[in-house]
Formats: C-alpha cells, structure tokens, sequence
C-alpha cells in the first residue's frame, strides 16, 4: 500500500512539472511570437517588453537578443548593450549567434566606438561566410574594408541576412525542409 502511494505520489508531481515545462514553454513562444510581430510593425518598445518576458520566462541567448534589436531599433543603445551583453552570456554560440554578433556591431558604431564596431562587424562576417550567405555579404564586407558604414543601409543588409538566416533554421527545424538540410554550419561555430 506505501509503495502504491509512493509510486502515484511521483506519478503526480512529474506529471505537474511536465505540465508547467510546456506551459512555461508555451508561454516562451507566444512572448517571442508577439515580440516578432511588434518588431514588424515597427513597435519597437512593444516588441521590447514582449521579448523581456520571455526572457523571464525561458532566459536564453535568443529572447535577450531580440530584446537588444528591439531596444536598438528603438534608439535606446545602452538597454540594447545590457541585453546584447545577456544574450552573449547566455550562449552566443547558438542559433542567434548571427543575430549577438550582427547587433554587436551596430550597437557600437551606432555609439560611435568605431573600431570596437568594426572588429565586431568583423566577426559577423567571419560567422557569416559560413552559413551560406546572401549575396549581399559583398556590401558589407565592402563597409567593413574601405568604410565609410553607413550605418542605415548597414542595419537593413544585416537584418535581410540574420532573418534569412533565421526563417531558413526554422523552416528546417518545423518541417525538416529548407536551405539547412544537412548543412553542419548551420551554427556558426558549432561542432555540429
């Protein structure tokens, strides 16, 4: 009888924390969802708190960067620095690596540290040429060479590579299809 007890006490509890797992996980995707859908619509301090409380939620290298290009967008440089800086902290190596990297770089040249932002733009071209880039990684390595970077036209070529990049990883991960079948680069830097 005690092991019976024992046995659909834990049945209980694991089966409470399997279900505030998915709450907790779809509470993330709605936040991060509404925060993409606000960055669209150019309500950037909308899309800043949304992805805030995701990151509250599921704290990851993801919601903190898309929190920091939300609080760029915004103009408001030291928020987009804090949470770029998380975002790095909470695992730059991961499938927004682009997007730390790429935003890195437009935050400090937009602060006027001109070569802390080319060295990081650097970076974002070096992670970049591995992950089968668009064309346009000629301009940018072009600003980055020669300059003068014009930081508006920067911003837009950087947003077309990393959202390419991104709806490239997630057309592969929810339907298995896409540009990043069985590419092992698909992370840059990875040892996938």
């Amino acid at each position: 009888m005690m092991v019976r007890i024992l046995c659909v006490g834990t049945i209980l509890v694991l089966s409470v924390a399997l279900f505030q797992c998915s709450t907790a996980s779809s509470t993330y995707r709605s936040y991060m969802f509404e925060g993409k859908n606000f960055l669209g619509e150019g309500d950037y301090k909308e899309a800043e708190q949304d992805f805030v409380k995701a990151s509250q939620v599921a704290p990851d290298a993801g919601s903190y960067a898309f929190a920091a290009t939300a609080s760029y967008k915004f103009k408001d440089y030291p928020a987009a620095e804090r949470f770029i800086q998380e975002a790095e902290r909470r695992g730059n190596r991961s499938y927004a690596y682009l997007r730390i990297a790429g935003y890195r770089a437009l935050i400090l040249l937009a602060e006027g540290k001109q070569k802390e932002g080319l060295d990081a733009l650097h970076e974002y071209l070096a992670a970049y040429a591995m992950v089968y880039p668009l064309p346009s990684i000629a301009d940018v390595e072009r600003m980055w060479r020669r300059g003068p970077v014009d930081l508006p036209r920067l911003e837009a070529l950087l947003d077309q590579q990393i959202t390419t990049y991104e709806n490239d990883l997630e057309q592969y991960w929810t339907e298995g299809t896409g540009s990043y079948g069985n590419r092992s680069s698909a992370f840059p830097g990875s040892t996938r």
